[in-house]
């Protein structure tokens, strides 16, 4: 595959339950070592698109292109998928799970196990290779399925909802692994609700909503697109008192500020101001002025902002 072809292309895919449309003509790529989130609302689509990316549901219009051509069933066992869905035979062995799911994805016994017992290493999950399944926590379950998607060494990895079940500790070791796997060079495309690690985890974004893809890019270009339009401003006027700041939206006033008249404000602009309009009314008013920072909208913002727009 050529160095500047795209791991993953998605052109204009459409899936429809019925009356229901579950995804409308989505279109996005995914880059050779990129971290690509899918995010959005339960009902959004993601799992349906995820599924037209795997072959288990097949599209109703669009194309779907891995590694430099056209999907086929053969480029599956380079592709490591963890399911929203969890789904693991409770009454087996881990060593016994793992080995089985290996087997499935082309690897003979001796290197499915010799897969195994490195990710269970790496997981810290080594001294639960002979346990039954059954008795493993919900977390450490969790941890068995992403060791599964990772046993044939995959070019690309979907991983749907891979935070469920995690407590803070094993979060923190998920995403250390992400930024492992990313610097050997394998793809990934996360789907979750969570957009704090999204944020944090990924190099762009696409935010789906009713089906459709509304906005994707890095999260500095979602930013840039939304605009500043929330400052934090410290000042000795009294921004929500009776004077008129027509540039004003919303204003919060958060403290005083010790040992002066001046008091700390979070402020969002109206549509088309901006914090140096802000700055010249107050410099016109001979108002004093210590602090004037842009604050970045989050994720959720960014989604919340793309959907009422």
């Amino acid at each position: 595959m050529e160095a500047d072809v795209p791991i993953l292309r998605v052109d204009a895919v459409s899936k429809a339950f019925g009356s229901t449309q579950a995804v409308d003509s989505v279109s996005l790529h995914v880059e050779c070592g990129e971290v690509f989130g899918l995010l959005g609302p339960n009902g959004a689509g993601k799992s349906t698109l995820l599924r037209m990316l795997l072959d288990i549901y097949r599209p109703d219009m669009g194309v779907v292109e891995v590694f430099g051509h056209r999907l086929c069933r053969r480029d599956l066992d380079s592709i490591g998928y963890l399911p929203e869905a969890r789904g693991l035979y409770l009454r087996r062995t881990v060593i016994q799970v793992l080995t089985y799911l290996g087997e499935l994805k082309g690897l003979d016994k001796a290197e499915a196990i010799q897969s195994a017992d490195y990710w269970l290493d790496a997981l810290g999950m080594e001294a639960s290779r002979e346990s039954k399944i059954k008795t493993l926590s919900k977390g450490n379950q969790q941890k068995i399925q992403l060791i599964s998607t990772l046993l044939a060494k995959p070019k690309l990895l979907i991983w749907d909802e891979p935070f469920s079940g995690l407590d803070p500790v094993n979060v923190v070791l998920l995403r250390d692994l992400i930024a492992q796997l990313k610097s050997s060079g394998i793809s990934m495309i996360l789907s979750t609700h969570l957009m704090a690690q999204a944020e944090a985890l990924c190099d762009r974004v696409g935010l789906l909503h009713a089906g459709r893809l509304i906005r994707h890019g890095s999260v500095a270009q979602l930013r840039a697109d939304l605009g500043v339009d929330v400052v934090q401003i410290q000042t000795g006027a009294d921004l929500d008192g009776g004077e008129q700041w027509p540039m004003i939206a919303e204003v919060e006033a958060e403290s005083s500020v010790d040992g002066s008249q001046e008091r700390l404000y979070t402020v969002r602009l109206t549509d088309g101001a901006s914090p140096t309009d802000l700055l010249q009314v107050l410099m016109r008013r001979s108002a004093t002025v210590s602090l004037l920072r842009p604050l970045k909208p989050s994720l959720e913002e960014i989604f919340l902002h793309a959907v009422q727009s």
